[in-house]
């Protein structure tokens, strides 16, 4: 692809009318909503308001009362964004590259908190931002090379926030492109042993500060930088894609908006989703026959293995919510997964320790297939248990988790619950009622200020 039909892709993307039809606009109120439910959790502790602040503030408050006193975009889309990653609770999209596309919602708040607006031309930007960063993860990979998914979240969010603060002018959306190129992707390291850490939770916040960043920076009279994509020597694609192409695996739609996944039941990284649900479903056999438990089998896709199989130490609460043995063992122990669950004061945290180590994980082809077909994106998992005496105990198989779009009706009451939740440390129920209700019968008329005075203390 070249440096004219990709910055031009983006730039027609943006010029045209988003398909904002009643699925659309559901899909949109249910990720906000969501998300907020993220930013509100995250909240409730002052760790993930230091690292989003950089220890400027860490009273624990409601975050949206606690956003006035951050008057610069950047600081604003990384505070908001830090928020939304910090627990791995937010949605998620899977293709060759893995993806949390309201990440992306850090930069909407950012753009319409400090300029005001609609909330149709705030659900656009989400829409937009969400469909550029799912339609490069449909086509190009990162992780397999060695960086990491967030430079996706800064071209997206770098393009439409550009666009916005730009009203449209196609010369800096151009710039900010190009320029976000120029900046390369970071390595993903920090979401790997031996060197996982809490950056994985501040990195999407980092992309989001500096795709505002670039944003302004682009709006200054500067060259446009088109030769950055494809230069035989310096080019984005030499450098970081040994040549292969950076390109958008589907036409620019609403397509990603409508198909993300949620994660409705548990706080753990997606590709072991249902191997969680499998799990959860065999702990009342595994509890009654523990002692008798000769290993426990995880037959799975190949992306899993790749990046959550880890026997090996685990470091901190970062590593072990990105390993399939760890959150399959707390499982079968506990009924159930928490963002507590990971933690070494988590009371269970020495029985999980053991178990996970009788748990051998395996690739099923069938799986990985599946996994990476366009019509069916699966992310089936599959668990049973062997026995001393040589018997097993049913295989348990999971294709679609809890928040795959083929169960979304399933998921949305769910969904709610896990709204009430994130926010009860903030809002009785019938304030966390009344926003949920409100925000799904917003007007697209409706000002987004609406959306802000909802949110903040009464």
């Amino acid at each position: 692809m070249s440096i004219t039909s990709f910055d031009n892709l983006i730039i027609d993307y943006i010029k045209r009318d988003v398909s904002l039809d009643e699925e659309t606009i559901f899909s949109v109120k249910l990720a906000l909503l969501d998300t907020l439910g993220c930013i509100f959790n995250a909240a409730s502790s002052p760790q993930p308001v230091s690292f989003a602040t950089t220890g400027q503030y860490s009273e624990i408050g409601n975050p949206f009362e606690l956003s006035k006193n951050i008057t610069d975009p950047r600081d604003l889309g990384k505070f908001f964004t830090t928020l939304i990653r910090w627990y791995d609770y937010n949605d998620t999209f899977l293709a060759k590259e893995w993806a949390h596309p309201s990440d992306n919602i850090g930069t909407s708040l950012s753009y319409f908190m400090s300029n005001g607006g609609s909330f149709k031309e705030f659900s656009e930007s989400i829409v937009r931002t969400y469909e550029i960063q799912g339609s490069l993860s449909v086509g190009t990979s990162l992780n397999k090379e060695g960086y990491d998914h967030v430079f996706f979240v800064k071209m997206a969010s770098g393009a439409i926030y550009a666009s916005l603060l730009s009203k449209g002018n196609e010369e800096i959306i151009r710039r900010t492109v190009n320029n976000i190129l120029l900046d390369g992707p970071t390595l993903r390291a920090y979401r790997h042993a031996p060197n996982v850490g809490k950056r994985k939770s501040w990195a999407a916040g980092d992309a989001v500060s500096r795709a505002i960043e670039i944003s302004k920076i682009s709006s200054l009279d500067d060259e446009k930088y088109n030769g950055i994509l494809k230069d035989s020597t310096w080019g984005f694609e030499n450098i970081y894609l040994e040549n292969t192409e950076i390109t958008f695996g589907k036409p620019l739609d609403n397509w990603v908006i409508n198909n993300v996944l949620f994660k409705v039941l548990y706080p753990a990284e997606f590709h072991g989703q249902s191997a969680v649900e499998a799990a959860v479903q065999l702990a009342e056999e595994y509890q009654s026959k523990k002692n008798i438990v000769k290993d426990i089998i995880i037959e799975t896709h190949e992306p899993a293995i790749r990046i959550i199989s880890n026997k090996d130490v685990l470091m901190n609460s970062s590593d072990r919510d990105h390993s399939l043995e760890y959150m399959v063992a707390a499982a079968l122990l506990f009924n159930d997964v928490t963002s507590e669950t990971y933690e070494e004061s988590f009371h269970g945290y020495a029985d999980i320790e053991k178990l996970r180590k009788k748990i051998t994980v395996m690739e099923d082809p069938d799986f990985t297939k599946t996994y990476y077909e366009f019509e069916k994106r699966e992310i089936a998992n599959r668990i049973y248990l062997n026995f001393e005496d040589g018997t097993q105990s049913e295989k348990i198989t999971v294709r679609y988790p809890i928040g795959h779009p083929k169960r979304r009706d399933e998921a949305v009451p769910l969904i709610q619950e896990k709204f009430m939740k994130n926010t009860s440390n903030h809002f009785d129920k019938d304030k966390a009622n009344k926003i949920w209700n409100s925000i799904l019968n917003f007007e697209m008329n409706t000002d987004f200020n609406n959306l802000v005075n909802l949110l903040v203390d009464e």
